[in-house]
């Protein structure tokens, strides 16, 4: 409409809520903010969010907040994304990081179904107890899985599951060295791959990463994937705004700014 994505079928229920603000943005893109109005997530809460992107639409989704996931009692927390972007359509997912208490328990899903001509970037983030507090995740439950499908072919699968010590796990030098913070962003996009040499210098590849990051790069077959693994959140979060620009957006969510 007039050059700009609008909305079209919405649909609520339970703690999950959606609002779309006048955020004024440059790109004519539609911005979509989750709320989880429960405050958190606990043992045994199912949260399931679904976002379609049709034809040449553009479509930016982050969420309101962190999201909190609590101790939980034994139960696990279930959260599930589904996307679809079809032809021409361009959807950005980048909700604020997910913070897990220790103890937490969480299995989460991941599905992208994008046309071949379709721009679709994932950007998740963890960071593992609160680290403000000097709180540190010794025990619970981490199990993620990705699949993502172009054209209806498989064309990236990634799994993490951390078992039940966590604590220990992260403490091996080959993991994470102890570090709580880490993310997965992902472009599945035609001129993925043209991006990485801008992206890898932007987060100072190979030889002038910060002392409290470590980060990876990688580029194939139409899709730009970065690890990045950091000493707290802040340096995460800054990773990723260096980020933005080389992986194609011209703003990050007004929201992030608050």
């Amino acid at each position: 409409m007039g050059g700009r994505t609008v909305t079209g079928a919405v649909a609520e229920a339970g703690h999950a809520r959606v609002r779309f603000p006048r955020s004024g943005r440059r790109t004519g893109a539609l911005e979509a903010v989750l709320l989880n109005t429960g405050g958190g997530i606990a043992g045994g809460d199912t949260m399931a969010h679904a976002v379609t992107a049709r034809t040449g639409a553009r479509l930016v989704v982050t969420s309101q907040a962190a999201e909190k996931v609590y101790r939980s009692d034994g139960s696990d927390a279930e959260l599930h994304v589904r996307l679809t972007v079809e032809s021409g359509a361009r959807l950005d997912w980048m909700p604020q990081p997910t913070i897990l208490f220790d103890a937490a328990r969480v299995v989460r899903s991941i599905s992208a179904e994008l046309a071949p001509d379709a721009r679709l970037l994932i950007v998740e983030q963890v960071i593992l107890g609160r680290t403000a507090r000097g709180e540190t995740f010794e025990r619970g439950r981490l199990q993620d899985q990705w699949r993502v499908r172009r054209g209806g072919r498989l064309v990236y699968a990634d799994g993490l599951d951390l078992g039940s010590e966590v604590g220990r796990t992260l403490r091996r030098p080959a993991v994470a060295a102890g570090w709580p913070a880490f993310a997965t962003v992902l472009l599945v996009a035609p001129d993925a791959e043209a991006r990485l040499p801008a992206v890898r210098e932007a987060l100072g590849l190979p030889d002038a990463l910060p002392a409290d990051l470590e980060a990876g790069a990688s580029a194939w077959d139409g899709m730009l994937s970065v690890r990045l693994l950091a000493r707290h959140g802040a340096a995460l979060e800054g990773a990723i705004r260096r980020l933005m620009g080389e992986l194609g957006l011209a703003e990050t969510p007004r929201i992030w700014h608050s």
